[in-house]
């Protein structure tokens, strides 16, 4: 349990930097926008790619992307029926609210809890694969549909899917773990380069992103905000430990699989909301919040199945 709390408070102690980088003047106001297109073309894709080809495909798909689906959906539809049934928020802020609570950030911050807490980068592929694949696409056509935004169509929605640098990444990762197949050294040797550079990079970004963060917890939005950031970091774990115990997972498998469900909101969900022109601050507030408490969450989790002996 030391070993995880310290790799935890390392975490944080990273996206401290950050912060602090950002809040003197040591790197520009653009910094955290440059580190994180780094890390969304190049660092995680690399990172993912080599993490997919050295895993059995195995590991990253069955059990773990069907409580990965379950606790999204479950969670994202409870959030729907509460926000519209006893908050009467509208259909837009429904929308970008449940994306906002079931959305994990699997790609930034859970790359660095996989590494440093469960012990391997690939315990966030099957969230990435989910969401990827359908969750994200879904509520993108969700928001536009109820923004100001031009209709989405099918090609559309497609093209983004299949152009994402992470999609193509896993991909050519589970081509080369399915096949067994035996890539250039320099392949990679390149991969492990820029990948390994992801986790502190987007903990920097991070940190430098949260300078002049602001917002109001008084209005509809800011508390649909706080039910989304309710839902995101205990509903949705809960879902998930429940869900990988009625499907067989123990141990360390179950632990992951309940720490990747309480990771916090991912940064699609404000850029979706943004997009639609709905839902901004619900978004923005909940990615804030979910983020700064998404690390204590993972220590409490740990220390829970440590001390279960799970």
């Amino acid at each position: 349990m030391t070993v995880i709390a310290e790799n935890v408070i390392a975490l944080a102690v990273v996206i401290a930097v950050g912060w602090l980088l950002r809040r003197t003047g040591a790197i520009g106001p653009q910094a955290g926008r440059v580190l994180s297109s780094f890390v969304y073309w190049a660092a995680a894709p690399a990172l993912l790619f080599y993490s997919i080809a050295e895993t059995p495909i195995s590991q990253v798909v069955g059990r773990p992307l069907a409580v990965a689906a379950i606790s999204g959906l479950v969670t994202a539809v409870l959030f729907a029926l509460v926000a519209r049934l006893f908050m009467k928020a509208d259909v837009g802020q429904v929308v970008l609210g449940a994306m906002s609570a079931s959305l994990n950030n699997a790609a930034y911050i859970g790359i660095p809890i996989g590494i440093y807490v469960l012990g391997h980068a690939s315990y966030g592929v099957p969230v990435m694969i989910f969401q990827l694949g359908f969750l994200t696409p879904t509520f993108y056509v969700l928001s536009d549909l109820v923004g100001s935004h031009t209709r989405p169509t099918v090609s559309g929605v497609f093209t983004r899917i299949f152009t994402n640098p992470m999609v193509i990444a896993a991909m050519l990762g589970f081509l080369v773990s399915a096949f067994d197949l035996h890539p250039p050294s320099l392949v990679v040797t390149t991969s492990h380069l820029i990948g390994d550079a992801a986790p502190g990079t987007v903990l920097i970004a991070l940190g430098a992103s949260l300078v002049g963060q602001t917002f109001s917890m008084h209005s509809l939005d800011g508390r649909l905000a706080g039910l989304a950031t309710g839902f995101k970091l205990v509903v949705q774990p809960l879902v998930g430990f429940g869900a990988g115990l009625a499907l067989g997972l123990s141990g360390h498998a179950l632990m992951a699989v309940t720490i990747m469900a309480g990771l916090p909101t991912a940064q699609n969900a404000f850029i979706a909301a943004t997009r639609a022109k709905v839902g901004e601050k619900i978004a923005e507030a909940t990615v804030v919040i979910t983020t700064i408490g998404s690390l204590p969450l993972t220590v409490l989790t740990a220390s829970l199945f440590l001390h279960l002996g799970a």
